[in-house]
């Protein structure tokens, strides 16, 4: 790996050092790749970047995160020998999930632009396109205001944030599986989670209807006239792939988009994300025969989580506990919706599947931070920056 890579993966703990940024609580860790044309773009950034991350940690580089999203995208989709060539597989595998991967790590680095008036931050070119990769620094600043500001109580949406803080902190934050706010009834987060599967899922089928250049904002989808009313002109192309074309092709654009919907179903089984019950032994989804997880009991809610012990559950030493110990686990109920992509069934026979994977157990609660990710009352601003 060159050193260009190093310092795009490490960039977010020496910025945090370097600038006064509290690291990101990201969901399951993932560690993003620069494409063809970022890398590019991020060359101009390189050498400022690793010199602040060598100024601030006195030599050290750390890496920002585990490859967590990408284990158990891997281990649920992928064919054993990657190395091969031969098309011979059987269809419950693929060869190549780069696609898919992409989406996976969309949600946690959506690329974005500033509305015009707006991304006045140290580090940030005006008309460029933000991601990790391309404008690191300036990446930082606005994940770290966006932080504050939903730690103060400001409420994120298209009208006062971009896709990366609306994600993080404000009315997309169902896109890691978690509620908008404390307070909020699990039925509400249910009913955005289950939009965002219905979009994703027609998009990654090719539905008539949901193609590359459809505008997300007219799309029959409950809440996506109001949610994207400030982005009207985005197409789906735009939302997934702004300013990369080397993933424009349809066929790309429906594995980003299932890529993304793997996402929020591979958060909900991470622990600072969702509280979920054990799994009933033998219990299987209604109408569909595949063995049930486990009902969920709340969905947390995270601008009043302590960052450090939220990242701690998205480890990978989490992920081999849950893996360890639970049946179905993540990579089970991945897999099973990687037979169900395959096979192209049609809305109306992955939804039921899906809607028992974000089933709500009768006692489910309000959203809260969750008992074992609120601060520790002898440091009450960890949260707050």
């Amino acid at each position: 790996m060159n050193t260009l890579c190093r310092a795009t993966q490490s960039v977010v703990l020496g910025m945090a050092l370097a600038v006064g940024v509290t690291p990101p609580a990201l969901a399951w860790k993932l560690m993003p790749q620069a494409t063809s044309t970022e890398r590019g773009l991020t060359a101009a950034d390189a050498s400022f970047v690793q010199a602040k991350i060598i100024a601030a940690a006195g030599g050290g580089v750390a890496v920002m995160g585990e490859a967590v999203h990408e284990r158990i995208t891997r281990d649920a989709l992928q064919c054993p020998n990657t190395e091969a060539r031969d098309k011979r597989w059987s269809p419950g595998c693929e060869i190549d999930i780069r696609d898919q991967l992409v989406g996976v790590q969309w949600n946690d680095d959506p690329a974005f632009k500033f509305l015009p008036g707006r991304g006045v931050y140290r580090g940030c070119k005006a008309g460029w396109t933000v991601r990790m990769n391309t404008q690191p620094v300036c990446w930082g600043r606005v994940f770290s205001h966006g932080e504050k500001a939903a730690a103060r109580g400001v409420l994120l949406t298209g009208r006062n944030g971009n896709l990366l803080v609306r994600t993080h902190f404000g009315d997309l934050q169902f896109l890691h599986a978690m509620a908008v706010s404390d307070g909020e009834v699990p039925q509400d987060t249910q009913r955005n989670v289950m939009a965002w599967m219905e979009f994703t899922w027609r998009t990654a089928i090719g539905d008539q209807g949901f193609n590359s250049q459809r505008v997300v904002s007219r799309l029959p989808i409950e809440g996506f006239a109001e949610r994207f009313k400030y982005n009207r002109g985005w197409r789906i192309q735009d939302l997934f792939a702004l300013d990369n074309p080397g993933v424009r092709e349809p066929e790309s654009i429906q594995k980003i988009a299932l890529g993304s919907l793997l996402h929020v179903v591979e958060d909900s089984f991470a622990a600072g994300h969702v509280d979920r019950a054990t799994p009933t032994p033998g219990a299987t989804c209604a109408g569909t025969g595949w063995p049930a997880p486990g009902q969920i009991r709340e969905f947390h809610s995270y601008p009043k989580q302590d960052s450090h012990k939220h990242g701690g559950a998205d480890k990978m030493a989490a992920l081999e506990r849950h893996l360890a110990s639970t049946n179905p686990n993540v990579v089970d109920v991945v897999g099973a919706l990687g037979i169900l992509w395959r096979s192209r069934v049609p809305w109306s026979e992955a939804r039921p599947y899906l809607e028992c994977v974000f089933t709500l157990a009768p006692d489910a609660r309000p959203s809260s931070p969750g008992d074992d990710y609120r601060p520790d009352p002898a440091d009450p601003v960890e949260w707050g920056g």
